[in-house]
Formats: C-alpha cells, structure tokens, sequence
C-alpha cells in the first residue's frame, strides 16, 4: 500500500471518529432542541430514570452496542436512531471533505467558508430527524447559518454578497411563492413551512441560485415520490402531510454533487 492510500485511510479514520462524536453531540439537539431545552445543561442522561450518562456509557455506537441497546441503570431500551444517526453523520463528513476536495489553503481565511459548507451539509441530519418527528425546522439552524453564510459572502472567494443574496432569494422566495400559490389552491392551512423557506434561503445565500433552484427541484420530486409510495402502502395521514425538509436536503445534496451534469443532460434532451 502506498504512502498516499495510507494517508488518505488515515484521514478517512480521523474524519469517522469526528464525525461519530459530532453525530452524538446531534442526538443532543434532536432531542432537545423541539422540546425547548438547554444543549449545555443538564449532562447527558437517561430519559427513562434520569441517570447521568458516564463517560463509559456515551462513547458513540460502541457504548450502544455493549449496552446491547439498553441502560445500565433502568434496563430501558435505546432507540436505535442515536447509532444510526451518529453513523450518519459520520459519513456525511467523509463524503463532503472528499466530494468538496478539502484541503488547507492560503491565506487562511479561504479555508472557512469550505468548512461551513461541510458543517450546513452535516447538519442536514439532525434537521432531517427533527422534521421527520416533529414537522419543525428550528430557527436555531436556520437563521444562525442564513446570518452566517450572508456574512460570510463579504470573505474573498467565490461567492459575491451580491451572489449570495440573489441566493438567498431565489431558495427562499421561490419556496414561498410556491407555498402561497399551493394554500390558495388547496384552501387550507399553509401548503409551505416557513422553517422550509428559510432552510433553502440559507443554502441558497451558501452555495448560489442555481445550487438553490435546482435543490428544490430535486427535492419537490423526491417528496413527490415518497408521497406516492407511502399513500399506495397507505402510511400517509388523512392531511396527507410529509417532512419536507428531509427531501429539500437531498434534492440540494444532489444539486451540489451532480447539479451541473444532470442540467446539462436535462438541456441536451431538448437539443436533439
């Protein structure tokens, strides 16, 4: 094996073991962050008997596995979303660092707006969970990194405060124009959450119009898709009511990744 597959392995190592321990700090905010909790305090504990968690108990996946999925103290079970989400993140990390060809750079302040894409592409999991269980997307997410991405746009590099308006924009005013428009047809509630609206805006403000645009698009057919399915197994409520944000996050996934080759085979259809 060569030095550079060793180097690359190493690195691939070290970014799992971020990403697990990151993944765990994540279980944290999906559980607290809905029900109106502090992050910081109380340590981590048992929802069942309220047992601090030590330190043995808490290394990420490992703990859940010798534990067999139960507490020390009470015996009662562990979800196995909390392994299943640091494992996530995990690998979200490893395939943004690689994808996004992460690497130092000079002068120094280039090196910051790669690591918040990183951190926004991370952070799609606990927004995803918490969406999924609670149909909200908080305001802690999003308006936090809205400010910072706009913020950001005034760091050289390759996105213009300009750019990173029109963003803004055109993910968030594009995903309210359509939620207006679906209220007025459907006649009831609103057809779009605004924790949606502003989740596009800041990855539009992040990554530009076009990454935005075409993250929705993605994301509409995606959730279209799992809509149909789950109403022809019959799991879908009477208000027919899904997550978006789960879907949003993917579509836009996609539109990073394989944006620009999949618009230029949708384009090279209609130039046959």
């Amino acid at each position: 094996m060569g030095i550079e597959a060793q180097i690359t392995i190493l690195n691939c190592l070290i970014l799992a073991f971020a990403g697990l321990c990151v993944g765990s700090f994540f279980n944290v905010l999906i559980w607290r962050i809905p029900r109106g909790e502090s992050i910081a305090w109380p340590p981590s504990h048992c929802t069942g008997c309220g047992n601090k968690i030590k330190f043995r108990d808490n290394v990420p996946v490992i703990s859940y596995l010798i534990l067999g999925g139960k507490c020390r103290h009470c015996k009662a079970r562990i979800s196995f979303g909390y392994p299943l989400v640091e494992i996530l993140t995990a690998v979200t990390l490893i395939a943004a660092w690689h994808l996004l060809d992460v690497r130092p750079q000079q002068p120094w302040y280039l090196n910051i707006i790669p690591l918040v894409q990183v951190a926004s592409l991370m952070l799609l999991v606990p927004i995803s969970v918490i969406d999924i269980r609670h149909y909200i997307i908080p305001d802690r997410f999003t308006l936090t990194f809205l400010a910072l991405a706009l913020g950001l746009s005034f760091v050289p590099g390759d996105l213009s405060p300009v750019q990173a308006l029109l963003g803004a924009l055109a993910g968030g005013g594009t995903l309210l124009m359509m939620g207006i428009i679906g209220t007025y047809i459907l006649k009831k509630g609103d057809a779009m959450g605004m924790g949606d609206v502003k989740l596009m805006a800041w990855f539009g403000a992040l990554w530009g119009w076009k990454v935005a645009l075409i993250g929705i698009a993605f994301g509409a057919l995606l959730g279209a898709v799992a809509g149909g399915i789950m109403i022809l197994i019959k799991k879908l409520g009477d208000d027919h009511r899904i997550p978006f944000g789960p879907f949003l996050g993917a579509g836009t996934a996609v539109a990073i990744f394989l944006g620009d080759p999949l618009l230029q085979w949708y384009l090279g259809l209609f130039a046959r």
